[in-house]
């Protein structure tokens, strides 16, 4: 699963800026956006959180002008059904009123500040856990 793209790909404070999803079938995407982790954060130039939101985010005032990201957050099926969940991150650059955008990129590797790895850390943990886990559920027990 990837963002495939960010639309708007720049713009200025006040921008909402969205995301389409690839690599996941269309119940993938809604459960995704239904499920208990969701969350879409905006992470300025600098690697900070800068606004977090729903199925967007607006660019607050007060952003420097650099290339940011979009960071997704959330639970989707597997090929077993289990919910494994993703962190995805879209490139968004941030640019002044008036100031010509820079050409648009999709799915990016998510900036590496100590929030986000941390963040990345956590979600690697569990999908590695869950992958050892689950196997063992589908097992029958012996009688």
């Amino acid at each position: 699963m990837t963002i495939e793209s960010v639309d708007p790909s720049s713009g200025p404070a006040g921008s909402d800026v969205t995301y389409t999803l690839g690599g996941t079938d269309a119940p993938g995407a809604e459960q995704c956006g239904v499920s208990s982790a969701y969350r879409l954060e905006l992470l300025a130039p600098d690697g900070t959180l800068a606004a977090t939101g729903g199925s967007s985010v607006v660019v607050p005032e007060g952003v420097a002008p650099g290339p940011a990201a979009i960071r997704l957050v959330c639970y989707v099926p597997d090929v077993t059904g289990r919910r494994v969940i993703y962190g995805l991150c879209g490139r968004f650059d941030v640019v002044a009123d008036g100031e010509a955008a820079p050409d648009p990129t999709g799915s990016v590797p998510c900036p590496p500040t100590p929030r986000v790895a941390l963040g990345q850390s956590v979600i690697a943990i569990e999908r590695a856990m869950s992958s050892a886990f689950n196997p063992n559920l589908y097992f029958p027990l012996p009688k």
